[in-house]
C-alpha cells in the first residue's frame, strides 16, 4: 500500500534534519579554519611587529650611540683646540711643540683612557715623536690618561701639516696649495715629509696670509691637524680639523703707519732687530706716507726706515682679532693688563661710546694685543709687551721712563710729542700674544 501522509512528512523532516546537521558542521568546519587562519596571521603580525620593535630598539640604540660618539669626537677637538693655545710655563695645559724652529715630525696625543694602544691610530709612526703630554713635561710618552676631563671616552691626535701631507691632499705645482718656498719640488714620502706649512706671510711685503714653506718661519706658526675619534672600537666617530692660529698683520716694520709720522728726538728710539733675536731685522719704521723727525733719534733695523706701497687692511685685521676680547669704554689711568703668563686682548671702539678724544691710556704695563678703532693717546710711563693696533691716530706723550712697547704697533698715523719713547721689535712678545688668541677651523670633515 502507498505510503501515508504522516509517513510521507516524516521521512521529509528527518532528511531535513540530517540536512540541517550536515550543514552546520560545514559551518563549524570553516569557522575552526577561519579560526586557525586568523590566529596563523595574527602570529605573523605579531612577530612582525615584534621584530620591527626590536629592530627599532636597535637602530634608535645605534643611533643615540653613534651621537655620542661624535659629540665624544667634536669635545676631542675642542680640547685639543684650546690646548693649542695659552703660555708655554709648566702646569698651563698647553700642548705645543717644544722645538724652536718647530720639527715636522712632531706629533702629540691626549687620551682620557690608559688602555689606548698605538695600533689605534692608523697614521701612528715611529719617526714621529708621539709625545702624551702632561701639565708637568711636554715630552712624556709614557700611555697615560692626560686629558683634562675624565666623562667623556675619545683619543686626539695632534700634529704639524706637513709638505707631505698636503700632497696626500693634492698639492702639486700645478695645483699649488701652498706656496713652496723652500727651494724643492720633489715629492715627500711617509719617512721623508719634509718641511712644516705655515699660516701668515711668506715674503716681508706680504698683505695677505697663506700656507707657505720656508727655512724661517718668522713670526708665523705652522698649520695644525687634529685626529678626534670618539667612542668605542665598534662604533667610533673621527673627525678631522685643520687649524691655524690667527696670524695678525705682517710685521714689516716695528712701527708701520698708513699715514704720516712725526717724531721728536729727544730720546727716542725705534729698533727693527729682533729683542727675542730669533728673525732677522726688519725695518724700524714702514710707512706709506712721509716721515719728519726733530731732532736726534736712535733707529736700527734692517733695511733704515722705509717708505713703501704695501697697504695693511688694519680694520679687517682687528675684526679677525677682536673675538674673545676686553672691551674698554672709557679712559684708563694707572691699570695694569694681563701679566707674563696670561696674555688678553683689548679692544675699545671710540665711536661707541662717542669720544671725540679718542682712547687715553695713561701710566701702567700691559700683555698682549690692543686693538683701537679710531684714536688712541699713551701718556706717563706705559709699557706695553705684544701687539697695538690702531685705525686712527696714535699720539704719544711718554714722561719718566716714556712709552715703551716691545712687540710692534701698526697705525693709521702717529705723532710724538715728548720724544720720550723706546719701540723694539719682539717677535716673541708677538707671538706669545697671538698664541693666546682662539684658533680657527680652516677645515673640517667626518671620516667613515
Amino acid at each position: 500500500m502507498g505510503m501515508s501522509v504522516f509517513g510521507v512528512y516524516g521521512k521529509m523532516r528527518s532528511q531535513s534534519h540530517t540536512a540541517i546537521q550536515s550543514s552546520g558542521e560545514k559551518e563549524r568546519g570553516i569557522a575552526l579554519v577561519a579560526s586557525l587562519l586568523l590566529v596563523v596571521v595574527v602570529g605573523i603580525v605579531g612577530a612582525t611587529v615584534l621584530e620591527t620593535t626590536s629592530t627599532e630598539i636597535k637602530i634608535s640604540g645605534n643611533y643615540r650611540e653613534a651621537v655620542q660618539n661624535f659629540y665624544a669626537a667634536e669635545a676631542g677637538i675642542a680640547e685639543g683646540q684650546a690646548r693649542l693655545r695659552g703660555m708655554q710655563e709648566s702646569g698651563s695645559g698647553l700642548i705645543g711643540d717644544p722645538v724652536v724652529g718647530y720639527n715636522p715630525r712632531w706629533s702629540a696625543y691626549i687620551l682620557t683612557s690608559s688602555t689606548w694602544a698605538p695600533g689605534e691610530d692608523p697614521g701612528y709612526s715611529t719617526l714621529d715623536t708621539n709625545f702624551i703630554p702632561t701639565l708637568a713635561s711636554q715630552t712624556s710618552t709614557i700611555i697615560q690618561p692626560n686629558s683634562l676631563q675624565s666623562s667623556l671616552t675619545y683619543w686626539v691626535k695632534i700634529k704639524h701639516k706637513t709638505e707631505y701631507d698636503a700632497e696626500q691632499a693634492g698639492h702639486r705645482s700645478g695645483t699649488p696649495h701652498y706656496v713652496d718656498g723652500d727651494g724643492s719640488l720633489s715629492m715627500h714620502n711617509a719617512a721623508n715629509v719634509g718641511n712644516a706649512v705655515y699660516y701668515g706671510y711668506p715674503t716681508a711685503e706680504a698683505e695677505v696670509p697663506t700656507q707657505f714653506t720656508s727655512p724661517a718661519s718668522g713670526t708665523s706658526f705652522p698649520v695644525e691637524l687634529l685626529r678626534a675619534v670618539g667612542g668605542s672600537t665598534r662604533n667610533e666617530t673621527t673627525i678631522q680639523v685643520e687649524l691655524v692660529h690667527p696670524p695678525g698683520p705682517n710685521p714689516i716694520g716695528a712701527l708701520y703707519a698708513l699715514g704720516p709720522v712725526t717724531l721728536t728726538g729727544l730720546s727716542g728710539i725705534i729698533s727693527g732687530d729682533d729683542r727675542c733675536g730669533v728673525v732677522p731685522g726688519i725695518p724700524p719704521v714702514y710707512t706709506r706716507a712721509p716721515a719728519s723727525t726733530t731732532g736726534t733719534l736712535t733707529f736700527s733695523g734692517v733695511p733704515p726706515p722705509v717708505q713703501g706701497p704695501v697697504e695693511i687692511g688694519l680694520s679687517g685685521n682687528i675684526g679677525e682679532l677682536r673675538p674673545g676680547s676686553m672691551v674698554i669704554m672709557s679712559d684708563q689711568m694707572n691699570q695694569n693688563f694681563g701679566s707674563p703668563t696670561a696674555y688678553l686682548t683689548l679692544y675699545s671702539d671710540t665711536s661707541n661710546p662717542g669720544n671725540p678724544g679718542g682712547l687715553i691710556i695713561r701710566n701702567g704695563i700691559g700683555y698682549g694685543i690692543l686693538l683701537v678703532e679710531g684714536d688712541l693717546t699713551l701718556e706717563g710711563t706705559f709699557t706695553w709687551n705684544g701687539l697695538i693696533l690702531i685705525t686712527g691716530h696714535l699720539l704719544l706723550k711718554g714722561e719718566g721712563k716714556g712709552i715703551e712697547i716691545r712687540g710692534a704697533i701698526w697705525a693709521g698715523q702717529v705723532t710724538d710729542l715728548t720724544g720720550i719713547f723706546d719701540i723694539q721689535f719682539d717677535s716673541c712678545q708677538v707671538k706669545a700674544s697671538l698664541l693666546a688668541q682662539p684658533l680657527k677651523v680652516r677645515s673640517w670633515k667626518e671620516e667613515f
